[in-house]
């Protein structure tokens, strides 16, 4: 399942995708919250971007672990 959101990393509206068990720990650790189903990730290669679906503002940047990660997984 995927989304087409605006991603101010990348610019313009970009495909996001749920975030994987690994990116919710993150995303858990960098935001101090436990609840983070409704957080969504850039899906362009090397962008690190996550926010809410519903809220641009509220999102941020993953560990650069994750950029390394996916390039891996390719």
């Amino acid at each position: 399942m995927r989304k087409s959101l605006a991603c101010p990393t990348c610019g313009g509206m970009q495909e996001f995708r749920p975030l994987d068990d690994a990116e919710k720990a993150a995303v858990r650790e960098i935001l101090e919250i436990r609840y983070v189903h409704d957080y969504w990730r850039c899906d362009v290669a090397g962008c690190l971007r996550f926010q809410r679906w519903d809220k641009q503002r509220d999102g941020g940047l993953l560990p650069e672990v994750f950029r390394k990660r996916a390039a891996a997984a390719e």
